[in-house]
């Protein structure tokens, strides 16, 4: 499919699945209710937030994070045809998606919803991934970890299923070849980051790879820092969120660092549900999203850094460069001098999911730089050969931020 026919379908879709999306003040909300002790929802479903005041080392800060204590399905359908691989993905509209559609899995959808919760229709395709059939063969299944920093232990299944059965093919849905994946990639916003993350978790192992450090020391470091950081947390009250300000229709910090919390009134032709409302987290500007790379020893090899994030309980490798609401022209922090023109190998603009977050963007790097040996002091950084990146993504110990972008630079290798 070219992608001017999937700009068609997305086109005609869009049509089809427009939302009418009002921001509103707390009290305005139906389905949801703020007591200063949390934000839930009325039938005591789907997601919470709550304050909680965090300590590290000598560091403390306040902050909120989403609590969902159930593992949703981000599941891919594949099959192949005249040895072509086809993975089946949906054109979805989520009330915090920028562009409207994007194409997302063939199935995304939090425990909640599947059990239709929310008093809506059933999720399509379901079945691939809740009942067994012979004619479906579980290619990749992995629970991975979502924003350390926005969640509180969030973890969803990623799943790809690889059918031999005729599939109907409804008309929000379609079958993506792997040049198609590609051509999506590289436009702004069009894949969201749970058809990334997916992706992510199905790269294949290269035949050659020769690790620059063993994967032993890799995990022995990570677990040095299990063992030396923690962080520890308190909830509180929001009225106690030192440093944030409650208006009528947003809570945010001061600062700008962390997000707002703000209210959606939302209306859809064409969805489980028809009308809700709900909170939704809004970054104030960009974030950026780096890792520095490197052909060592005729292997590629990635520099991660170890990064403890207050949602997670033990530490995770990160991209090389990791902020959220960053200022593009800062020079202080490690390595954004290896970014730059010459040396970029992705360069891209992603979203957030849609359901949980309103307009997040992410400037989304690879630098390919020409020698490993850069001076860097800092004991939380590691090269990480392209194998081992693969066994420390199926271990559950990389960042979601991390795996995506080596699922997008490496999406030619996707089974």
């Amino acid at each position: 499919m070219s992608i001017a026919k999937i700009n068609n379908w997305l086109r005609v879709n869009k049509e089809n699945s427009k939302l009418k999306i009002k921001k509103i003040d707390f009290n305005k909300s139906i389905q949801w209710k703020f007591n200063n002790k949390k934000i839930s929802h009325i039938k005591k479903s789907f997601f919470y937030i709550q304050a909680f005041k965090f300590k590290k080392e000598r560091t403390s800060w306040f902050q909120p994070l989403i609590i969902q204590n159930e593992s949703g399905i981000l599941g891919i359908v594949k099959k192949k045809s005249k040895n072509i691989d086809y993975y089946l993905l949906q054109a979805k509209n989520e009330p915090g998606n920028i562009k409207g559609l994007q194409i997302s899995p063939t199935v995304q959808a939090t425990k909640s919803n599947y059990l239709r919760k929310h008093g809506g229709k059933k999720t399509e395709y379901l079945n691939f991934f809740k009942k067994k059939n012979k004619k479906n063969k579980v290619l990749s299944k992995s629970l991975l970890s979502e924003q350390g920093t926005r969640f509180l232990e969030k973890f969803n299944y990623n799943i790809l299923i690889e059918t031999k059965k005729n599939i109907y093919r409804r008309n929000n849905f379609y079958w993506f070849t792997k040049k198609d994946l590609k051509k999506a990639l590289n436009k702004k916003n069009l894949l969201n980051m749970d058809t990334i993350s997916v992706l992510s978790s199905i790269i294949k192992k290269n035949r050659f790879d020769s690790p620059l450090n063993s994967f032993n020391s890799i995990k022995k470091k990570l677990n040095f820092f299990k063992k030396k950081y923690k962080i520890s947390k308190k909830k509180i009250d929001f009225r106690s969120l030192k440093g944030w300000k409650i208006d009528k229709n947003k809570i945010y910090d001061l600062k700008k660092k962390f997000f707002s919390v703000i209210f959606l009134e939302v209306k859809a032709l064409k969805r489980e549900v028809r009308n809700w409302d709900q909170p939704i987290i809004s970054d104030f500007k960009k974030s950026i999203n780096c890792i520095i790379t490197c052909n060592i020893k005729n292997t590629s090899h990635y520099l991660l850094k170890i990064a403890l994030e207050p949602g997670l309980k033990t530490p995770r490798f990160t991209a090389t460069i990791c902020e959220r609401n960053f200022a593009i022209n800062s020079k202080k922090l490690p390595f954004m001098k290896y970014v730059t023109k010459k040396n970029s190998k992705l360069d891209i603009i992603y979203s957030d999911e849609g359901g949980r977050f309103y307009k997040n963007e992410t400037r989304n790097i690879i630098s390919l730089i020409p020698n490993y040996k850069i001076s860097f002091s800092n004991i939380k950084y590691v090269w990480v050969s392209h194998n081992q990146m693969i066994e420390l993504i199926k271990k559950n110990l990389v960042s979601i931020e991390a795996r995506n972008l080596f699922g997008s630079y490496n999406i030619d290798k996707i089974k």
